[in-house]
């Protein structure tokens, strides 16, 4: 380890409150550029054609303030913006434009608590770490609770050396949020102080894992201090694979090219570390560490004229909150072999920098001083204090092997000039990761001071694997078979679960209205009372409850901005956004949650399914990807993670793959004890996911568990009322779905409902119901937004209005690709006489290889419509063989069409609704 990293606390809200100025050697060991920067790496970022998370944040809350002068949240996620774009570009330039905005904001609410907070996130950035950790506990005293706080505090003491402190402050955000982001990062920082990288490099891994994938620099930043940890415990292989992760995620990033400077230094490659230490602004820092470089390589001249420059740069900062001494004091004790007056400089200063903190690199700075002054016993005395923390520094170690040396402890030297060779990587890692018992240990490494400062997940936790489905319990239900359903087989559903009951919803609800009442600034009630909302919006399919559940949340987050907070409203909007199918708009909140850092990991699953939605499988897997388990809630992971990855099964074709894995989200459901709704629709997929596979029986049971666990539930009675329809069960089948209509007045099950009656030989009643699904797909924006689809099969269906079906598929399919939105637009392409491009869009629909019984025959009539015969009676074949019963009307006419191909040339045919599982929630 050649310096120290740099303050490590880029998050809580990845507010990057790392040192961007002068010097960062003072926090810790990522490079840090001075306040005399040029444009640089930051005119070649700021010419991207993509704004980075920086730039988005800064031009979203100009737009705020630009909208609403005078409230302060506009301002409040300007400055934190501003300091996020400062270690974007390596650009302190920002720091100025930051104070600006806090300033403004502080004129209008001169106490407001976030504004406060963020005032600290800036003092820190601006390495103003005594200042900082002042106005942090004052806040801390203020609001106990709050995490953010903490991880100030951490942070700052983390810089000046209070490592118990920081030990303190970041247990406590991990015990208030476990998992969140800020406190892992923080976790990684102190543990690898504490001689433990493995258990850095664990921290770190989670909270890559869990960092939003649109937070690029973000993540870049975690790739390079996992390189950095690497790399100083002797890794090199490994630091230059996350190097290569972290240029491929943020191109340009400054520290990844001063990083890489780093390694081809300790590999000898002095030319090509030369060559990238040049193309970076020429601050302080970098001149010293081009200086080394240019040494290293024998170039004399070039280095005396580096270590000069640096030296006129670095002298009016010396007094600067963010400066360069510690490089300064090295470098004036390098050159006091020859000179008495440059060993009482670097003795000078160092006295003034351990006078204000007393962190592991000021004390091998001071140390170092002290032994060039001939100073062996006090030098010897200061070094052991540093390596008392733990640190596993090559550079410190040899300092205290050349220290133990002059006071006689041959000994002590021997084994500190080994780790160092160690460390320094005289020796390649290869396959062995950093931090391995191979390295050796401290004598803190074990001790429980650092043991709990986050609670220590397993390695195999760290990477879940997106298919479990070999290690799924296999459930009470049979998996696969098809089984005939008689009438005898089912017995009717008991009358007392045809009615919803009364749930806790309702009085969550008056609980958060009072609440707010009383308190109108508190945001979390506004965000309960908005969650509420959003459950009853899903018990009883109320659209006026989305609306309802957005104004509170929107309050809510007008009360905190830019804070760990922030977390569960933004997540609850994004699920009111995936309700009204805003798909674009869902995806906006979840990244905004997940940009918090929080540790909640429920809006990558929301993230998921509006990627799944939006037909980008691909996309939802990654996000489900990172639905990693924890010790404390791994049944709960499991029946987000288990539910969404049993729908992308479904979609790929493997329909008993998605039973599996449902079965494995119900039974995680039961064990977290979900309220009835959310585990009566998890029942109730299941069942979905056996009618799609043929299994009648099955299918009963599952929707019948449904409706038992939340009785009166509009799906389950819809489900069973599909079931008993396609066993003749037709009396049956039209209460059941008349039921579901009392409870939500779906167009889909009203076009269900009337088929029931078409096939009964009712013409009359189901007229009456097609009536009523067109009259309701008028009523309200939000019920033609959410009932788009469905309406165009429904009039393709039913031959009426077909214009009017193309035209909402075709809407439909402005905001989602996924294959039954293909689906419909291919059957209102065929029945709107557009055979050819009827054809490409089913294409579209089976590319995946989903095993729907529906689409196999819609393809096959579609096919027989373009003549090719074969083809159609394959397709025809496979919906029956898949499904023998998949639609009340459909599978007779695919009989039918099939007969036809014995007796006389094909023929078309027309059909009636359609649709596959329900949407994930």
């Amino acid at each position: 380890m050649k310096r120290p990293r740099a303050a490590v606390f880029p998050t809580l809200l990845f507010i990057v409150t790392v040192a961007v100025s002068a010097q960062d050697s003072n926090g810790g060991g990522q490079s840090s550029p001075s306040l005399q920067i040029g444009e640089g790496v930051a005119s070649r970022q700021s010419g991207r054609q993509n704004s980075t998370p920086a730039e988005s944040k800064i031009a979203a809350a100009k737009l705020q303030i630009q909208a609403n002068p005078k409230k302060t949240q506009g301002y409040n996620d300007l400055t934190l913006a501003y300091v996020r774009r400062t270690r974007e570009t390596a650009n302190p330039v920002y720091f100025r434009d930051a104070e600006e905005a806090l300033a403004t904001g502080l004129t209008f609410a001169p106490n407001d608590f976030q504004l406060e907070k963020t005032h600290v996130a800036l003092l820190l950035g601006e390495q103003r770490f005594a200042e900082a950790k002042k106005r942090a506990i004052a806040l801390n005293r203020q609001t106990p609770d709050d995490v953010t706080t903490y991880g100030y505090m951490a942070e700052a003491d983390i810089a000046l050396g209070d490592y118990q402190d920081a030990e303190t402050s970041a247990q406590w955000m991990l015990n208030l949020l476990p998992y969140n982001v800020p406190g892992l990062l923080l976790a990684a920082e102190l543990r690898e102080l504490y001689g433990d990288p493995e258990g850095a490099l664990q921290c770190l891994d989670r909270a890559y894992t869990q960092t939003s994938p649109n937070e690029t620099e973000e993540l870049a930043w975690i790739a390079n201090q996992m390189a950095l940890v690497r790399i100083h415990s002797g890794n090199r292989q490994a630091a230059v694979q996350a190097l290569d992760r972290a240029e491929q995620l943020f191109p340009e990033y400054p520290y990844t090219i001063e990083n890489r400077a780093q390694v081809y230094v300790a590999q000898g490659k002095t030319s090509e570390a030369i060559a990238l230490l040049r193309r970076l602004p020429q601050t302080p820092h970098v001149l010293y560490e081009l200086a080394k470089a240019e040494a290293a390589a024998g170039l004399s001249t070039e280095a005396e004229l580096a270590y000069a420059n640096f030296e006129r740069a670095a002298k009016p900062l010396i007094n600067a909150p963010a400066n360069v001494n510690r490089e300064l004091i090295l470098y004036y004790a390098s050159r006091a072999a020859g000179s008495p007056a440059a060993a009482q400089q670097a003795l000078d200063l160092a006295q003034h920098e351990v006078a204000r903190r007393h962190d592991v690199w000021t004390l091998d700075a001071y140390s170092w001083t002290l032994y060039v002054n001939g100073k062996y016993s006090e030098a010897d005395l200061q070094i052991r204090k540093a390596l008392a923390v733990g640190v596993r520094s090559d550079e410190i170690f040899d300092h205290a092997g050349q220290i133990a040396l002059r006071v006689n402890k041959q000994t002590d030297a021997a084994r500190y000039f080994e780790v160092a060779m160690q460390l320094h990587g005289s020796r390649e890692a290869g396959s062995r990761e950093a931090g391995s018992a191979e390295i050796g240990s401290s004598e803190n490494a074990g001790s429980p001071e650092y043991a709990q400062v986050v609670p220590a997940p397993a390695a195999a936790a760290l990477h879940v694997a997106v298919d479990v489905t070999n290690s799924l319990p296999a459930g009470s239900l049979p998996v696969n078979g098809k089984l005939n359903v008689t009438d005898t087989d089912v017995a009717p559903v008991p009358a007392a679960l045809l009615m919803p009951r009364p749930t806790e919803t309702e009085r969550i609800i008056r609980t958060m209205q009072r609440r707010v009442t009383l308190n109108p600034k508190e945001a979390g009630a506004y965000s309960g009372l908005g969650a509420a909302l959003l459950q009853r919006a899903r018990e009883t399919g109320d659209v006026e409850d989305y609306q309802l559940a957005e104004q509170s949340l929107k309050k809510s987050l007008d009360l905190v901005s830019g804070d760990l907070s922030a977390t569960a409203p933004l997540a609850t909007m994004a699920e009111v956004c995936m309700g009204e199918h805003r798909f674009e708009d869902a995806l906006s909140y979840a990244q905004k949650a997940l940009a918090l850092g929080s540790g909640d990991l429920s809006p990558f699953a929301i993230s998921g399914d509006a990627y799944a939605d939006m037909g980008e499988y691909e996309k939802a897997g990654v996000a489900y990807s990172r639905l990693i388990s924890d010790p404390d809630s791994q049944a709960r992971t499991a029946y987000v993670r288990d539910s969404r990855l049993a729908y992308l099964k479904f979609i790929s074709g493997d329909t008993d793959g998605a039973i599996r894995l449902m079965q494995s989200a119900v039974t995680a459901g039961v064990e977290v004890r979900l309220p009835s709704e959310n585990l009566a629709w998890l029942y109730f997929e299941l069942g979905e996911f056996y009618f799609q596979r043929g299994n009648a029986q099955a299918a009963n049971h599952a929707y019948l568990t449904a409706l038992t666990t939340h009785p009166g539930d509009y799906r389950a009675l819809a489900g069973l009322g599909k079931v008993r329809a396609n066993q003749g069960r037709y009396k049956e089948a039209i209460l059941l779905y008349q039921k579901a209509i009392a409870v939500v007045p779906m167009p889909i099950y009203l076009a269900e409902l009337g088929d029931v009656y078409t096939k009964a030989g009712d013409t009359a009643e189901a007229e009456k119901q097609y009536q009523l699904v067109e009259y309701i797909g008028l009523l309200g924006h939000i019920n033609q937004v959410l009932h788009n689809r469905d309406l165009a099969l429904f009039y393709a269906d039913h031959d009426r209005n077909l214009s009017e079906s193309l035209a909402l598929a075709h809407k439909e399919f402005e905001v989602r690709h996924d294959v039954y939105t293909w689906d419909a637009l291919a059957w209102a392409l065929y029945k709107n006489r557009k055979y050819q491009e009827a054809k490409d869009a089913m294409d579209n629909a089976l590319h995946f290889g989903t095993r729907d019984s529906l689409l196999f025959f819609h393809a096959g009539i579609i096919e027989a419509k373009l003549g090719d015969a074969d083809q159609a009676q394959e397709s025809l074949k496979r919906a029956l063989e898949v499904n023998p019963h998949f639609h009340v009307l459909f599978a007779d006419q695919a009989r039918q069409q099939l007969a036809l191909y014995e007796k006389q040339p094909l023929q078309t045919a027309g059909g009636t609704n359609s649709h596959g599982p329900r949407d994930v929630q």
